[in-house]
């Protein structure tokens, strides 16, 4: 990863839990806001993907994978109705990242023509943007649903990502929120950081800046409400807590109810345009 921020301040040492056990620091740099995790020169990025813990790609199974289910149909619907100007019937989107692709066929059973992009499964379909060879104003709307804090070079990425969106197109990207109430309940534990593959974590300002810096323009956000309970179970899976789905239903409902007021929800997405 080529390191564009500064070692300002160390912000926390967080293990990876999900697959090697090693510790990585974190830093923020103080100039952005954006929190890093660092990398020595020999990491090898793409072996900490390779394992069946890494659940966005893992079969989800038994009632917990019925549960996932079950809220991810839900959210397709919430996330259609808050994106209708930006997705719907006279669009066309692209899925960058698109995990199962899930979200993609729902959208596509619903007419919208939508196309995937995920470098982890190969997944590509009819276009494979961020290439030298891509279209200028290909696309309407690049959706970007928890994965700019996964890529490594984040500017030129941005860039590419810029050129291939049509004229007044949209980008929509979803983050965890390292300033929500669960973050700071679960410290070094929490399940949002989920490094090393989360190569830079954000809160509000921090995202908003940052993508305002490549040329786009910040319209509104919407939060993720059931994303708190997710990563807060996971959090005190990390803590091996035995009660952990029990205490992290409680921690996620509390998370929102704080959000409330504060708007720092778990996650969020985060709609911007090209003008």
């Amino acid at each position: 990863m080529k390191q564009i921020f500064k070692k300002d301040h160390k912000h926390l040492k967080v293990k990876d839990y999900i697959k090697s056990g090693d510790f990585f620091q974190l830093y923020k740099d103080n100039n952005s806001g954006i929190v890093w995790t660092f990398l020595d020169k020999n990491h090898n990025h793409e072996s900490y993907y390779l394992t069946d813990n890494y659940i966005p790609h893992k079969e989800k199974k038994g009632f917990f994978g019925f549960l996932y289910l079950f809220v991810q149909k839900i959210m397709f619907r919430y996330k259609l109705k808050n994106l209708k100007n930006h997705i719907n019937k006279n669009k066309t989107v692209l899925d960058y990242g698109s995990g199962d692709g899930r979200f993609a066929e729902y959208l596509n059973q619903l007419r919208i023509k939508t196309m995937t992009y995920d470098p982890l499964v190969n997944k590509v379909d009819e276009s494979q943007p961020f290439t030298s060879q891509t279209t200028e104003n290909q696309v309407d709307t690049i959706m970007m649903w928890h994965v700019l804090e996964h890529i490594p070079d984040l500017h030129s990425s941005i860039k590419a990502i810029y050129n291939s969106i049509k004229n007044k197109g949209s980008l929509v990207i979803a983050v965890p929120n390292i300033d929500s109430f669960d973050s700071k309940l679960y410290k070094e534990s929490w399940a949002g950081f989920d490094v090393p593959r989360h190569l830079y974590h954000f809160n509000h300002e921090s995202l908003i800046s940052f993508i305002e810096k490549q040329g786009f323009v910040y319209n509104y956000k919407k939060p993720l409400i059931f994303d708190s309970f997710y990563v807060s179970i996971l959090s005190e899976k990390n803590r091996n807590n035995p009660f952990g789905i029990l205490i992290g239903l409680t921690i996620g409902l509390i998370s929102n109810f704080f959000a409330l007021f504060s708007t720092n929800y778990s996650s969020s997405f985060y709609v911007f345009t090209k003008d």
